[in-house]
């Protein structure tokens, strides 16, 4: 008869140890209530980093005030506790280095992993890749390494930006082409005085601007998008927006997009006839968009995408002030030039120098302009067909992951379980990360995010409840 000690704990394996893996891991070691092991598959290093925290630009500014980024939803002010406690002197409505937050949610795991310790719990980490989940719950790795699971948690995060396809001479492989912004350490010379052409003219762009600025670049930045808009500020002082004065029921008796947005309008009109902010629409329509978005018919959700959505996203996702004011420095003094219009073709010339083509919006007549390098800032992808790591590929061929209509992400059950292409729901996979953006819209933010984490931590734990007592 086997001693306690030798009794094998149900295994979680969490493939991604970026801000949704690391969540997911912090609320099971919380909530644990029986011995559990939890291995995180990345690299340990970026534990709570991921992409967005690992950078080490301090002018990469959170855009979401301190005050409410606490990994716990019901406990917002975690990430200022933490902060003060390290002596950083941070207030609540302070806007701070995205490394922070990387730090903050690298220690918040490391902690619970020693409390859940002491009661049978342990948190292990495997440097390394998953490549492959079989149907038999297992994580296949790289090195060849097979990892036995209960329960697989992916939360694998953003893809990278996708480049749009160039006409020409000169491909994003070339030289002074940057296809991914977040790949290459060095993208230019410092010192240069050139041009640099960002695609894009959204959150990504203004990082990269944000860091050209840091590395002393003295040229001028032109940003090109479709419509040329870009995000607008947070309020400064802000800790949390107020709660505006609308009847969201009213949303409750539109029946498509078209009523929607009417209503939307309607209320910021309103607002600033009678001095109060937009963005108390914003966050007072926030908790129920999701549930909007899934009323949607599939023809109304393509519209949205196609003509709402880049308006959307400047009001909904906006730039700490200090960055936006930067910015907005930079385009007085014409160091920062915005462009709406279309890319066409790059070619390049003796010199280092690449000829841009474009397209205004609105208009077939060629424009041009020279540039020292191309750098694509359009974000990146949560879309299914675009992953191209080995691990979704062999996800999509098996059918175990499908797509939604739209191409957003996933589709998934209720549970986060992810729906194959038999549109069963997976017994022992669960997905957290922006892909969720498909089912709940609102999916790429840790407001969000901690609570998917928090729920799929949830759902895994009972699951893994319920097998052992089939099982005793």
């Amino acid at each position: 008869m086997s001693s306690e000690s030798e009794v094998r704990r149900p295994r979680v394996v969490i493939v991604g140890a970026g801000f949704s893996g690391s969540a997911t891991a912090w609320h099971l070691l919380r909530q644990a209530t029986t011995p559990i092991q939890v291995t995180v598959v990345d690299d340990a290093s970026r534990i709570g980093r991921g992409l967005a925290y690992s950078t080490t630009c301090d002018s990469h500014l959170m855009n979401v005030p301190a005050g409410r980024l606490g990994l716990d939803p019901d406990d917002e002010s975690g990430f200022l506790d933490w902060l003060q406690a390290q002596g950083l002197g941070f207030r609540a409505h302070d806007f701070v280095p995205r490394r922070w937050l990387g730090s903050y949610v690298n220690s918040a795991v490391k902690q619970a992993a020693r409390a859940a310790d002491r009661c049978g719990t342990d948190l292990q980490t495997i440097d390394g890749r998953a490549i492959r989940v079989s149907h038999d719950a297992r994580v296949h790795l790289a090195d060849g390494t097979m990892l036995d699971a209960d329960q697989i948690v992916l939360a694998t995060g953003h893809g990278p930006a996708i480049p749009p396809k160039l006409a020409g001479d000169t491909g994003w492989s070339d030289a002074g082409m940057v296809a991914n912004p977040w790949g290459q350490a060095r993208l230019f010379d410092p010192s240069s005085s050139a041009a640099i052409l960002l695609v894009g003219s959204g959150l990504t762009a203004v990082d990269v601007f944000s860091q050209l600025m840091d590395n002393g670049f003295t040229g001028r930045v032109h940003m090109l998008s479709r419509r040329g808009l870009l995000p607008q500020p947070h309020r400064a002082n802000e800790v949390r927006p107020a709660t505006a004065p609308i009847r969201l029921d009213e949303l409750d008796e539109g029946t498509c997009l078209r009523d929607w947005m009417s209503t939307l309008r309607a209320w910021a009109r309103e607002a600033h006839r009678v001095g109060d902010d937009w963005r108390d629409i914003m966050a007072s329509v926030r908790p129920v968009t999701p549930s909007l978005w899934q009323r949607l018919a599939t023809h109304d959700r393509r519209r949205f995408l196609r003509h709402v959505q880049p308006f959307w996203d400047v009001h909904r996702h906006r730039l700490a002030p200090a960055v936006h004011a930067r910015l907005l420095s930079a385009m007085n003094e014409d160091r920062v030039r915005v462009h709406a219009g279309r890319l066409v073709c790059a070619d390049r010339r003796a010199g280092g120098v690449i000829d841009v083509r474009w397209h205004a919006r609105g208009s077939q007549e060629p424009m041009s302009l020279a540039v020292q390098a191309i750098i694509n800032c359009t974000g990146p992808s949560a879309a299914l067909a675009d992953a191209e790591d080995p691990l979704h590929g062999s996800l999509r061929s098996s059918g175990l992951l499908t797509s939604d209509d739209c191409g957003l992400g996933l589709l998934v059950d209720e549970d986060r379980r992810p729906i194959d292409a038999q549109r069963r729901a997976a017994s022992a996979i669960h997905y957290v990360g922006p892909m969720l953006k498909a089912q709940w819209w609102e999916a790429i933010a840790i407001p969000e995010l901690r609570v998917h984490a928090r729920d799929v931590a949830e759902h895994v734990l009972a699951a893994i409840t319920s097998a052992s007592t089939m099982s005793a």
